[in-house]
């Protein structure tokens, strides 16, 4: 079985397009989660308050409630009773103050609180033992932090504890969030079996594991350590079912052993784009089947790094309603490089500190097989013959740091 050329590939911006247009086209279906347990998920649609907060007139301290004129006018007021947070707040007694705690009800007819160090406590009356605040201080207004049915979460919000706390304040239970999409990756070549005379380990399927799985997908892996034409794709459709999306690596170039591609043809897969202008990763294939759509990536672990970063990682993030890029980076390069035309050309550079800000320094890497310079690298240069790389000039880059 051999394989088709190269003839049609597209450049780096269309196949982004293309991937994007196919994302537009792809939605997970929604589920609904414990919000205790929602971190890491994505909001399935915006989530409205169900109640003002705060949801009356509170305190903002412990300390004293009183009407601001009765204080001015008596210089000491005597207290009766206390209210602390969750009390029913009774009504306050003219010319009189209250014990008061923080987050309580503000009881009518009181219209400032003041700190209780901040009192005098004799014989069972108060008085201010500092410069008496202005009407209203330390008071939180019903509704000033947010109204009710305001937005409080946007549709494709990846959820962490911040939004965990915002939805228990308003005593929600469980949030709906998309399904984490369902992601296949299988490594394939004869060089993956044990017993192979050159047995190589396989480091991309743990690679695109991790590296997928930080899109909130959940991820299989799968192997086809054969070269078999009919093995393989027993293998390939096993480790299809039930996916969303099947990423492959190895097997998609022009070899006597590269048979992924008619095997997904043959399976009645339709191809999207077939190569890319990228340099490493032209081998790039992208398809779709049934509803699922297939990334072929290279088998070299750098290009299908770059390729996963590039294409697969975005998609995933776009189905799941977060089309957003990448963390950036600026930095002046201290070196020069440059593209042939119509190539974009993906560069790995280390961030150093300078005397005027970041410094980007090209790290040495062997080519598209190289799996040590990801792990020197910060950031990923695109260079194409529009946008160089010039030395002592800003450079543009993506970053790879997982704390970006």
């Amino acid at each position: 079985m051999n394989t088709n050329s190269f003839a049609r590939q597209v450049d780096y911006a269309t196949a982004l397009r293309l991937v994007r247009d196919r994302a537009a086209r792809v939605m997970p279906p929604a589920t609904r989660v414990p919000v205790a347990q929602a971190t890491g998920r994505v909001a399935a649609a915006d989530i409205m308050a169900r109640t003002c907060r705060p949801p009356a007139d509170i305190s903002a301290m412990d300390g004293y409630a009183f009407a601001h004129d009765a204080m001015v006018a008596q210089g000491r007021l005597p207290v009766a009773g206390r209210t602390v947070a969750g009390d029913v707040a009774i009504p306050l007694a003219p010319g009189h103050a209250r014990t008061i705690l923080t987050g309580a009800r503000i009881p009518a007819g009181a219209d400032c609180v003041m700190a209780a160090e901040r009192m005098a406590v004799v014989a069972g009356t108060v008085a201010p033992a500092t410069p008496l605040p202005a009407c209203g201080a330390n008071i939180r207004r019903q509704g000033e932090e947010f109204a009710s049915g305001m937005r409080l979460v946007a549709a494709g919000q990846r959820l962490d504890w911040r939004h965990v706390a915002l939805l228990s304040s308003q005593g929600m239970r469980d949030v709906a969030v998309i399904r984490r999409p369902r992601v296949s990756v299988l490594s394939n070549g004869a060089e993956l079996a044990a017993d192979a005379p050159g047995a190589c380990p396989d480091s991309n399927a743990p690679m695109l594991a991790s590296m997928l799985t930080g899109t909130g997908a959940r991820v299989s892996t799968h192997a086809a350590p054969t070269d078999n034409v009919a093995r393989q794709a027993a293998c390939l459709h096993a480790a299809r079912r039930g996916a969303d999306v099947m990423v492959t690596t190895g097997g998609i170039s022009v070899g006597d052993t590269d048979h992924m591609l008619d095997i997904l043809r043959d399976a009645g897969a339709r191809v999207i784009f077939r190569g890319v202008a990228i340099r490493p990763g032209r081998p790039l294939t992208v398809l779709e089947h049934g509803g699922q759509t297939i990334f072929c990536l290279p088998g070299n672990p750098g290009a299908a790094a770059i390729c996963a970063l590039m294409f697969v990682w975005p998609y995933l993030r776009a189905i799941m309603g977060q089309d957003m890029p990448r963390p950036g980076m600026c930095a002046t390069a201290d070196f020069t490089a440059d593209a042939p035309p119509g190539v974009t050309v993906f560069i790995p550079v280390s961030l150093h500190p300078g005397p005027q800000g970041w410094q980007c320094r090209r790290v040495p890497t062997v080519g598209a097989s190289d799996i040590i310079a990801f792990s020197r690298a910060d950031a990923l240069l695109a260079v194409t013959q529009d946008s160089p790389v010039r030395a002592g000039h800003l450079a543009w880059g993506m970053s790879l740091r997982p704390d970006a």
